[in-house]
């Protein structure tokens, strides 16, 4: 499926999917809603700044830091840090007696046997469920995997411009994707995720990456809800953001400078959809960090989970036994309960305590208001920075007073910058009439790969 298929159906009428073609390949940018979607008002294409000036700098880092750079220098005698970067996408060199060496080939075929061994583990796990829904992490195998196909690993003669974008863009984001830790948000917590309200300058400048790349995924969540506003989001909330046809995000994938602060030179969205056919396919597509466009602002959500929230490790696999990667150790490692919880993906798993089943008491108005309220609301989910937190001693009880007299910043109690999922306002009072948004999902397409 194209990038231009995405965007125009993501933007179409949801009642009226837009056309789509076969194959997961890309073509220029030419929506002019996608383009904002992705990379903010009046950014594309050909300009000083634009998204493919900074996609070559993230590419000059991902082939050193996939071990291809050092290979050119000692098998080619390439330095790859001379090639001109920053203007071009350097797909090939020539090296010494005109042999040509195809640098997006050799960059993942360096990653070429974790693919192998997540896509035989994906095989054996199970099929992905066809809305992509209810996702465990042993899933983010078949999603890693599945972003790319054995034709990437073949050389490329180049002869025709307009695959060199695709090839490139696969390339940086397929390498990038293996070496990046992968990390999940449980379901329930995938939408307030995605829909996260805009960070604060503090918060944004506080931002620690825990790898150099780092790989997010959750439950798909409709692109239309990631660009919609309050009420929107709460209409969409309403009326149980079904997932159909339309494109979803899935998750993204975001690079560290050196020091571990969020390297904004671009990030990318893991964005999915069907083709004509029913079958589902996924992808990375490029986007830049932005508070003014909603792919930067979902950017910037997943860049706070990643650097402020709480991630359990990976789980500890059993004994692989002699032939760790048989088909029949496999099929040990998918059936036991580490293997389900992402230990042989090495994914890290939000830390998310589920709210009480009973909402709380119903309130009545506040006595002296203007005017009574007729309505509740949602409240989007939001990071608010200086939150006290207790400090407790070694059996778990606090030391002193939080907020009351005597709280000593320090002493009794620290401040933190905490996660607020979507709240409902007024739980006692009726929401306002919404129109529904998404249409059921079709149970009777074929299913995903």
């Amino acid at each position: 499926m194209s990038v231009r298929s995405l965007l125009d159906t993501a933007f179409a009428q949801p009642q009226v999917p837009g056309s789509r073609v076969g194959g997961t390949d890309f073509v220029p940018l030419e929506s002019g809603a996608w383009k904002e979607f992705l990379f903010g008002p009046g950014v594309g294409p050909g300009r000083t700044g634009s998204w493919d000036r900074q996609m070559a700098v993230l590419w000059k880092r991902v082939v050193s830091e996939c071990g291809v750079a050092q290979q050119l220098a000692s098998k080619h005698n390439i330095d790859w840090d001379q090639a001109p970067h920053e203007s071009k996408a350097v797909l090939a060199l020539a090296g010494p007696d005109n042999v040509v060496v195809d640098v997006a080939a050799a960059s993942l075929t360096s990653q070429r046997e974790r693919w192998e061994l997540e896509r035989r583990f994906a095989r054996i796990h199970r099929r992905l469920p066809m809305d992509l829904s209810g996702l465990v992490p042993a899933d983010v195998g078949a999603l890693r995997s599945g972003l790319l196909e054995e034709r990437d690993f073949r050389t490329s003669t180049y002869q025709l411009e307009r695959d060199r974008v695709g090839r490139w863009v696969r390339a940086l984001s397929g390498t990038a994707a293996y070496l990046a830790a992968a990390h999940m948000v449980p379901a329930p917590l995938s939408l307030d995720v995605v829909t996260t309200a805009p960070l604060d300058e503090q918060t944004r400048a506080a931002l620690r990456l825990p790898a150099p790349w780092s790989l997010i995924t959750h439950d798909a969540v409709p692109l239309r809800a990631a660009e919609a506003d309050d009420d929107e989001l709460a209409a969409l909330v309403e009326a149980g953001v079904c997932i159909g046809p339309e494109p979803v995000i899935l998750g993204g994938l975001l690079a560290a400078q050196p020091d571990g602060r969020l390297d904004p030179t671009s990030g990318f969205l893991l964005i999915s959809a069907l083709d004509a056919r029913g079958k589902r396919y996924w992808m990375l597509q490029p986007a830049t960090y932005g508070d003014d466009h909603a792919g930067g602002r979902v950017l910037y959500g997943y860049a706070a989970q990643l650097a402020f929230a709480r991630w359990t490790p990976p789980p500890v696999l059993p004994a692989p036994g002699p032939r760790p990667h048989s088909r029949s150790a496999l099929g040990r490692i998918a059936a036991s309960e580490a293997g389900r919880s992402g230990g042989f993906h090495g994914v890290r798993v939000l830390d998310f305590t589920p709210p009480p089943e009973d909402p709380p008491e119903e309130r009545t108005a506040p006595a002296g208001a203007r005017r009574p309220l007729e309505f509740g609301t949602w409240r989007r989910a939001h990071w608010k920075p200086g939150v006290r937190i207790g400090i407790r001693d070694s059996e778990g009880r606090l030391v002193g007073p939080v907020y009351k007299d005597g709280a000593v910043e320090g002493t009794t109690f620290t401040r933190e910058r905490r996660f607020f999922p979507r709240t409902r306002i007024r739980r006692d009072l009726p929401l306002a009439p919404t129109t529904t948004v998404y249409e059921l999902s079709n149970s009777t397409a074929t299913p995903g790969r």
